[in-house]
């Protein structure tokens, strides 16, 4: 017996026009975060919405109008972000790594060094860099200087928190386990300056504590830093 089937005019579905989207990324752990931020862009009069996908992701809006995209933490131990407007003018997805802050709870097997970036090694008046942008270079086994991708920012207090990742094949040059590492700051237009060399255990976050008990450790003072 056969049976008649009846067609339909097919609903049109709903299509939503994406004028852009923001991944958020956990610079140590790189998921994605989603929750307990606010990323605002400014000139536009539209919020974002959250995808099942995790992304911050614009609907409507006048891309023209767009100034910058600001990312604030919230009570979340990132760091806040600023994104100008050039940077997601040009593309759909852009990808935004948070940097840690120093009070961010690092798990078992990263890399990280927490310090404090000072003016000048004076015993007195040591007053804090704030705002340089600071990151980790590793030598590798042919004897190269390699940045780490993490770029971090001093704090009001000059203290920060460097990360550490290394890639797949990325190959550091040993000594009895440990590799060498500097501190890298740059401040404003001028030019960067890379502290004294380190040695750092991968897996293991380095912090005046792991040192000693000398207060001073891994307090990297401007004026002794090289160019």
């Amino acid at each position: 017996m056969s049976r008649r089937i009846q067609l339909r005019e097919r609903e049109q579905s709903y299509e939503r026009h994406v004028l852009f989207a923001v991944e958020l990324l956990d610079a140590v752990t790189l998921l994605r975060v989603r929750e307990g931020v606010d990323v605002i862009a400014q000139g536009l009069k539209s919020n974002p919405i959250v995808n099942s996908s995790g992304l911050f992701v614009w609907l409507a809006g006048d891309l023209a109008q767009l100034e910058k995209i600001t990312i604030e933490p919230g009570t979340l131990p990132y760091q806040r972000v600023e994104i100008e407007k050039t940077e997601v003018a040009q593309k759909k997805l852009t990808t935004i790594e948070l940097s840690p802050r120093p009070d961010y709870s690092f798990a078992g097997g990263v890399t990280a060094l927490r310090g404090t970036l000072i003016e000048e090694p004076a015993p007195r008046h040591r007053d804090p860099v704030r705002d340089a942008f600071v990151n980790l270079q590793w030598l590798d086994q042919d004897g190269n200087w390699k940045d780490a991708p993490t770029i971090s920012r001093t704090e009001n207090s000059g203290d920060f928190a460097a990360v550490l990742r290394f890639a797949p094949t990325d190959a550091p040059k040993l000594d009895s386990g440990a590799f060498t590492v500097r501190l890298c700051a740059r401040r404003g237009t001028l030019a960067p300056r890379v502290s004294t060399d380190l040695k750092m255990l991968q897996g293991h976050i380095s912090e005046p504590a792991t040192f000693s008990q000398d207060p001073n450790d891994l307090v990297f003072a401007w004026d002794q830093m090289h160019l």
